[in-house]
């Protein structure tokens, strides 16, 4: 499945399918324009797992013409009908709700998976900023498996995400 882009009010979310993500894992950014700061030491990883699994569904975060982050789902809806996400933000595109932005977009894509019923994340849990991000979205704390903190939430199909 190739996805969409996702628009959301200052944001596209770009699909990135195997091919590129190969290449950004490969360490090729030819013909992305890269906002300062990024990509992020966890873009080629995220990158990789793009590649690798056809479930692992990823989007350049896109301002302006800038790339400035990453989203995605880590894999496709298990069984239970549960996928984690994960995202990442150049150091300069913090602070700005952009990640909000992103995360809510993206989650409100998921509302369109029928096989799609909850939404997980895994935080480190020094990482304040990200935890209020996915607490605005409406996640709560799932479980504590020290040193991190996991998130979950229903996805409803509302399309408000």
């Amino acid at each position: 499945m190739r996805p969409d882009a996702i628009v959301t009010e200052r944001l596209v979310l770009r699909p990135l399918g195997p091919g590129p993500a190969q290449a950004l894992a490969d360490g090729d950014y030819s013909g992305l324009t890269a906002g300062s700061t990024w990509p992020t030491a966890a873009t080629p990883i995220v990158a990789m797992r793009a590649a690798a699994d056809p479930g692992a569904l990823t989007w350049l975060i896109v301002l302006d013409g800038l790339v400035i982050g990453e989203c995605g789902m880590k894999h496709a809806p298990g069984p239970d009908g549960s996928a984690e996400i994960g995202y990442g933000m150049g150091a300069a595109w913090r602070a700005h709700g952009y990640g909000t932005e992103a995360v809510r977009g993206l989650v409100g894509w998921m509302g369109n998976l029928p096989d799609c019923r909850r939404v997980t994340a895994e935080v480190h849990e020094s990482n304040l900023a990200s935890r209020r991000l996915l607490e605005r979205l409406g996640f709560t704390v799932d479980h504590l498996d020290p040193p991190y903190v996991w998130y979950a939430r229903a996805v409803r199909r509302d399309h408000r995400g």
